[in-house]
């Protein structure tokens, strides 16, 4: 039964609010009449004074969906022929999406909603309240359902920019779909898988997914048992044929002439392009990590590294950065470990900027056994260590055999012209350095790529000057010259004093 509580004054007091509720509700009991079964009923009131509270609630609005077809026409609409006004508003489709107010010149417009070409329903997600003005200019329906589920097809041109392939087009059932390929040609996106050669251009591409294998699909035209694989079965989908489309970027090379690029190019690839290393080469494959070193190492520090590395080399921090002498340190390459020099006198970092900085090298050595235009290099075998992506390099490497350290061109001369040169300028010195008997010596470990000259400022003392190392020392005809190279702690060179004999005067130049 239902109970309505009725408006009652009463001159009992307000505190008893409880009370006065009680004898609402059994004075209106009173007034109805007997009933032949009594049920529990829900009772809501308000005290009496109570504030009526005030809540806004925002409900967002569904999409409008607009019917362009009747329903007696059953032929699906043709993608891009949709254009219709409402509310002030211009609206047209473009591959199953509906955009409002393209621009004229470019043709963008903002993305207001989608069709469904099989039903004709437009459904709008942005859209302006107003008057109810609709008006359509153009809509076409399609006679014939050529629909594909997979498409073979070469660009017009090659080769492709890597990654730079799109596809796109729409679904029998008014879908979008779109896929982009990789780097390395793959292309993936919804409903859609396949690949592109960018060297060739040619493009393989197959419409639907991968679903579970159930045995409801065998009774399907589309199932074919021989595509099963891992539980999984292929269903295609079908795509309209003349709304696929697809963007590359094609590279295209022009033939520098000779006079620019300094030689003929007519044994170049048209391309431009020339591999660096091709099959029997040798390259190496490197990897160079920083290790920071906040203070300023101590005499006989042992620093250990966070990997077995091939070589070290130390650097300030100074904005050409300068680097830290090999001898103040050693490097073993069994225990990853790098000790500094016990001699404290010798580590004088006053003059470098910390921190310093510890380039840690891993490389392997290996022989290229195939290379592709595309850039990929085959090895033929594998390599020792462990490379990460970031900052790995690959670098061609010339096999020159053993190097022998040597000296040429030595002559004397009776002035020193303050210009370095290989061949005698002006009368040669009276006196003359016995190289049979006392050859200049010089090492592999120590010797530069350098031109000398020992310039004397008297009969016994001279100055040795480097054509790009300066005045580096002197030295006396009656004592062995040997100057020290400051990198290795070896001489650039040795000359036997008993070589000199007798006659030098200043001026001379050997």
């Amino acid at each position: 039964m239902g109970i309505t509580l009725l408006p009652y004054s009463s001159s009992s007091s307000s505190s008893s609010s409880s009370s006065s509720t009680s004898s609402s509700f059994s004075q209106s009991i009173q007034n109805l009449p007997a009933p032949t079964s009594i049920g529990s009923c829900t009772c809501q009131y308000a005290l009496e004074g109570a504030q009526v509270e005030n809540v806004q609630e925002i409900v967002p609005v569904k999409p409008f969906e607009i019917r362009l077809t009747k329903n007696a026409i059953k032929l699906p609409i043709a993608s891009g022929s949709i254009s219709f006004t409402w509310s002030g508003n211009k609206y047209v489709d473009y591959m199953g999406g509906i955009y409002r107010n393209p621009d004229p010149t470019t043709g963008v417009g903002t993305l207001a909603g989608s069709v469904d070409y099989l039903t004709g329903i437009v459904t709008l997600d942005v859209y302006d309240g107003g008057d109810n003005t609709f008006e359509i200019h153009s809509v076409a329906w399609r006679l014939g359902n050529q629909g594909l589920t997979e498409v073979n097809f070469r660009t017009p041109g090659v080769p492709l920019r890597p990654g730079s392939f799109t596809v796109a087009g729409v679904t029998r059932e008014g879908e979008r779909v779109s896929a982009t390929a990789d780097f390395e040609g793959n292309i993936s996106g919804n409903h859609i898988t396949g690949f592109v050669d960018h060297a060739t251009g040619v493009v393989s591409i197959g419409f639907g997914d991968l679903i579970d294998d159930s045995a409801s699909y065998h009774d399907e035209d589309w199932y074919n048992p021989d595509l099963v694989k891992d539980g999984k079965v292929w269903k295609p989908l079908s795509v309209y044929a003349d709304s696929l489309t697809y963007a590359c970027v094609i590279y295209n090379y022009i033939p520098l002439s000779a006079s620019l690029l300094g030689l003929n190019p007519v044994r170049l690839p048209s391309d431009g392009r020339v591999p660096i290393v091709k099959s029997g080469d040798v390259v190496v494959i490197h990897n160079t990590e920083p290790l920071t070193v906040e203070q300023a190492p101590t005499a006989g520090q042992l620093i250990n590294l966070p990997r077995v590395a091939s070589s070290v080399e130390i650097y300030d921090s100074s904005p050409v950065p300068r680097r830290v002498p090999s001898n103040w340190y050693t490097f073993n390459e069994g225990d990853q470990s790098l000790k500094f020099s016990e001699e404290s006198e010798l580590l004088n970092f006053s003059t470098y900027t910390l921190p310093l900085t510890i380039m840690h090298k891993v490389e392997d050595m290996v022989m290229v056994s195939e290379t592709s235009i595309n850039g990929i290099i085959t090895l033929a075998q594998g390599v020792v260590n462990s490379y990460p992506v970031e900052n790995t390099k690959v670098s061609s490497a010339i096999m020159i055999g053993d190097m022998q350290a040597r000296y040429t061109g030595l002559f004397d001369q009776k002035t020193w012209r303050n210009a370095f040169s290989d061949d005698l300028s002006g009368d040669p010195a009276t006196a003359t350095y016995n190289e049979i008997d006392y050859p200049i010596r010089v090492s592999n470990s120590s010797a530069v790529t350098e031109r000398w000259a020992l310039v004397f400022d008297s009969q016994e003392h001279f100055t040795i000057h480097g054509e790009k190392r300066g005045v580096i020392g002197e030295g006396y005809t009656t004592q062995d010259c040997q100057p020290e190279n400051a990198i290795t702690k070896k001489p650039y060179f040795f000359i036997d004093y008993r070589g000199w004999g007798s006659g030098w005067a200043a001026g001379n130049v050997l």
